[in-house]
């Protein structure tokens, strides 16, 4: 009785254990790219909910809650945000804040646009 691999045992062992780390290859590159984008996500909610809360510090009548579109800022030189106040809406002496950070994602075959938007009401008194 031989001990040891023949030479087809080691042959088929190598195939599948290369197809394996392929499989791996590839999977890697696309679980980075949902990690990054899940991470400028996050980022993006941050910035809306940062831009609300001092929106919502303001006097009513304040230059900054003005109805129109206020923007487009750019931050850490990856995202634009820009908010729209609506004056009485959904009622008189309320006004519709929303805010919208867009970014664009690099990488890969070229970037993709994303957009995370949040919307709040204020009202005068």
């Amino acid at each position: 009785m031989k001990k040891g691999f023949t030479i087809l045992e080691l042959i088929v062992a190598t195939t599948i254990l290369s197809i394996g780390v392929l499989g791996l290859g590839v999977i890697f590159p696309t679980a980075m790219r949902s990690s990054l984008l899940t991470k400028q996500n996050s980022q993006a909610v941050e910035y809306c909910q940062q831009t609300i809360e001092y929106l919502r510090t303001l006097n009513y009548e304040d230059d900054d809650l003005i109805a129109g579109t206020h923007g487009p800022d750019t931050l850490e030189n990856k995202f634009s945000r820009e908010y729209v106040i609506t004056d009485d809406h959904p009622t008189t002496e309320m006004k519709r804040i929303v805010v919208t950070v867009t970014w664009q994602q690099r990488g890969g075959a070229g970037g993709l646009n994303h957009e995370q938007s949040m919307t709040t009401y204020i009202s005068k008194n």
